[in-house]
């Protein structure tokens, strides 16, 4: 990822620019077309060139995300408090880890970043990694790859020779105009979803070992230095596995950023994922769909991210399946495919599954049924209402908040867990001793501190080691290898 396009400002300057391109084009106004587009000094026009029904569609969505983004950032927002409670130099995460729960805010982000890693691989510069730390910044704290040579301009709230962010304040000619045909290609996929296949991985639940273990990491794949460190750190717990003759499986529980595109899968998630492809038959790989691989209408996550060859064999071409052994049945859920839901016909496929034996559940899923610091599923909960109130749902394992995150018992649920920490930056503002926010019972609260003097969270992933007796030993590692965790869910 490039930094520059890890921040809101030089994302908002490129959306003003395409806005622009897009309104000329658009116009039957020769007189002004001409005159906005003599500001790039365009000529002939050339294949990337769009058609004026095609701009004309193209800029009321550019419009209506340029008007929601100034009312209101749609990026991560901080750990609850504010960064300056605890004295850091810290600054708005949409300066420094842009990540944007808007659609076409991160499909014009891929773009970008498609544009300059295709037509202009040598203007992007990458600074070496000099080893690891466990609070220094030997690793970068979000990115270490920058487009080189553009303008820069001072940091809000940080003074002194560290006191500057880059982004555009400029474009050279043609990338407006590239940039705003990748941004309409993608949006044209966006807006037609590929087909949700309404069939589980298998027609009935894939029997695993009683002493089967899970290896769970949620909001992985953005290809980010330290979450490459992560994977290395799930390798490891592989290898163990491996030497113990245990049978594992990895799960992603969704996100692959910016907007699940073709080239991010390939590069971001599939690149890094821990298990090796002459393993695929050993080891299984499932990754549930997010939010973010559906910003480009889910197509890449099923031809891409399903048919790699670790994947394929395990998911069958579905989004949604089931695991059990003697003891739990295990759910993974698509939540993604309707937003914050689940499509039909999962809801009967769950009831239908567990009608059969008495068994405790465990759920995964992208979003959360509930949470202590942004809204819950109130969909999630009506369409599983039937499961939930049957009391056996023991475990729920979710991502989408970038956090690591463990509840006491609560809407039905005994011990639900977001593990979203995998692999996007954020702010670590609550010291050690704080409370946590009801209902929470834990909250990893570690740190890598940047060259900014920022205090960034730690990443990391979940172990989850089934036994004979029915209970599971669960191990939260971080990015560093640390278990600062554990736990027995029974």
């Amino acid at each position: 990822m490039l930094e520059q396009v890890l921040n809101r400002q030089f994302v908002l300057s490129y959306l003003e620019e395409v806005r622009s391109y897009l309104e000329s084009v658009a116009s039957n106004d020769e007189e002004r077309r001409n005159f906005v587009q003599s500001r790039w000094g365009l000529g002939e026009a050339f294949p990337q060139d769009l058609t004026r029904a095609e701009s004309r569609v193209l800029l009321e969505y550019v419009k209506e995300a340029q008007f929601n983004e100034t009312q209101a950032s749609s990026g991560q927002k901080t750990f609850a408090g504010v960064v300056e409670r605890r004295g850091d130099a810290a600054t708005s995460l949409d300066d420094t880890s842009f990540f944007s729960r808007s659609p076409i805010i991160n499909l014009l982000q891929t773009a970008i970043e498609e544009y300059y890693t295709e037509n202009k691989p040598d203007s992007i510069e990458e600074e070496p990694i000099s080893g690891e730390g466990r609070r220094g910044a030997a690793l970068p704290a979000v990115t270490n790859r920058r487009i080189k040579d553009f303008p820069q301009v001072p940091q809000r709230n940080v003074v002194g020779p560290d006191s500057q962010r880059r982004f555009a304040t400029q474009f050279e000619v043609t990338d407006v105009r590239w940039v705003s045909s990748g941004l309409s290609w993608l949006i044209t996929k966006f807006r037609g979803k590929h087909d949700f296949n309404k069939k589980p991985a298998t027609d009935a639940p894939r029997h695993v070992e009683d002493n089967v273990r899970l290896v769970v990491v949620g909001d992985w794949a953005t290809g980010l230095p330290r979450a490459q460190n992560v994977a290395n750190e799930m390798r490891k717990v592989l290898d163990e596995g491996i030497a113990a003759n245990r049978p594992q499986f990895v799960i992603h529980v969704g996100d692959t950023y910016y907007s699940g595109w073709k080239p991010e899968y390939e590069k971001r998630l599939l690149k890094y994922w821990p298990v090796r492809r002459e393993e695929a038959d050993r080891i299984g790989s499932f990754t549930l769909n997010g939010n973010h691989d559906m910003y480009s209408g889910g197509h890449s996550y099923y031809t891409v991210g399903l048919e790699d060859p670790r994947f394929k064999p395990w998911h069958n071409g579905s989004g949604f399946f089931s695991l059990a052994n003697k003891n739990w049945h295990i759910f993974g859920l698509d939540t993604a495919y309707d937003d914050f839901d689940l499509k039909d016909p999962q809801t009967d496929w769950v009831v239908q599954e567990m009608s059969g034996h008495k068994k405790k559940l465990m759920l995964l899923s992208h979003h959360q049924l509930f949470s202590a610091y942004e809204g819950g599923g109130p969909k999630l909960a009506d369409k599983l209402g039937k499961v939930l109130e049957s009391k056996r749902v023991r475990s729920w394992f979710w991502g989408h908040e970038h956090r690591c995150m463990l509840y006491n018992s609560y809407h039905d649920v005994e011990f639900g867990r977001c593990v979203g920490h995998g692999g996007v930056p954020v702010y670590m503002t609550h010291a050690q001793g704080d409370p946590y926010p009801v209902p929470g019972s834990y909250e990893y609260r570690d740190f890598i501190t940047s060259s900014l003097g920022e205090h960034f969270a730690l990443f990391g992933f979940a172990v989850l080691d089934f036994k004979p007796d029915g209970t599971v030993a669960v191990r939260y590692i971080d990015e560093n290898g640390t278990c600062h965790h554990q736990e027995i869910v029974s």
